[in-house]
């Protein structure tokens, strides 16, 4: 949980750099921009592996199962999130934008691990 922060935060203050520094768009566009774009960058990793594996295995039937979740899972939790955030500014009077952030943070929250007892 503690890295999705330190994730969240890197992204929030080159959001702020990429606004205030550089000007070349407003701080919640870039901030999307930033999380659209590492998602994407992942999710495209992940494809390179996938397909590595493949080629590698001689067989696509045979590829890496855990690489081909991955890219699903990050795929559909970020159509959620958008899903989300578009839905929140039908409901609430708030920037799209903001609405992402608070997204984004508040699936920081949210952890994935199980704990053994």
């Amino acid at each position: 949980m503690l890295k999705k922060f330190a994730l969240w935060f890197i992204y929030f203050g080159l959001s702020f750099l990429v606004s205030d520094v550089f000007g070349w768009t407003e701080q919640g566009k870039a901030f999307l921009y930033i999380n659209l774009g590492a998602n994407i960058l992942i999710i495209l990793a992940f494809i390179v592996i996938l397909v590595i594996a493949s080629l590698a295995s001689g067989n696509l039937a045979e590829a890496n199962g855990i690489s081909f979740l991955l890219v699903l899972v990050t795929a559909v939790t970020l159509a959620i999130t958008l899903f989300a955030t578009w839905g929140a500014t039908k409901l609430f009077d708030i920037d799209f934008f903001v609405a992402y952030q608070i997204m984004t943070f508040g699936q920081c929250l949210c952890t994935d691990t199980k704990k053994d007892n």
